[in-house]
């Protein structure tokens, strides 16, 4: 069976809350997982943070790359870091270097699981949606947030990383390929939600959020959903 893999991008600048993240995904999981391994990309500019990744590892098979490219700022360094972390996936890949994966589960410093069974919900929905990208869904403008899963098929890998390449400066890369990627397959994740800058998440909110069958939250900005989590579940 083919796993997921997940993929913390960074920098600098959000470096503490991604590592915090990935810690506490490392967390839920009661041992080493068999539903995904785990990729750490930094900016061009940035070091990993080795304890971190020593940490996650207990949990998950882990690799670490930096980027090669070079961009900064919003969102010409967001859109860098992805292709970055796409191509080394894809580069990876081909020369058998790294397992076939299924999907690329990209997260960042203010993603956060709602529960221990996340990686089972999410690649089961992976499996049963049949696309290339899944992910929540934004109505206004169109697109799917970032915080999403991307084919790992090497032919779909080839065109988003050396036919496609890249992608304007002047807009992030998730709005910018929308319509290529509903060409090529996409659909919308209902157990996703992506939210604009959280700044806080409270009890009402995360049981509201369960009841309607949701596993993953992009947004939060600071660790009152992790903390809910850790409560309800004795994490």
């Amino acid at each position: 069976m083919k796993k997921l893999l997940l993929v913390m991008q960074f920098w600098d600048g959000d470096k503490e809350s991604a590592m915090r993240v990935a810690r506490f995904i490392a967390d839920l999981e009661s041992k080493h997982s068999e539903m995904a391994d785990f990729l750490f990309v930094a900016r061009f500019d940035a070091l990993h943070h080795l304890e971190t990744v020593q940490y996650v590892a207990k949990k998950f098979n882990v690799h670490t790359a930096v980027s090669k490219r070079r961009g900064i700022g919003w969102p010409g360094g967001c859109n860098d870091l992805f292709f970055g972390a796409m191509d080394w996936v894809y580069s990876q890949a081909i020369a058998k270097k790294i397992p076939e994966y299924k999907a690329a589960m990209l997260l960042e410093g203010d993603s956060c699981p709602l529960c221990p069974d996340w990686l089972r919900r999410l690649s089961e929905n992976w499996d049963a949606a049949k696309v290339k990208v899944y992910g929540p869904l934004i109505e206004k403008p169109p697109h799917v947030n970032g915080n999403c899963l991307i084919s790992c098929d090497l032919e779909f890998l080839k065109w988003l990383t050396r036919e496609k390449g890249g992608c304007s400066p002047q807009g992030g890369w998730d709005y910018l390929l929308y319509r290529d990627f509903v060409r090529r397959g996409l659909a919308n994740a209902p157990g996703m939600r992506s939210w604009w800058r959280v700044p806080e998440v409270t009890q009402e909110t995360y049981d509201q959020l369960l009841k309607e069958g949701v596993y993953f939250l992009h947004g939060i900005k600071n660790d009152s959903l992790s903390g809910l989590v850790r409560e309800r579940f004795k994490v």
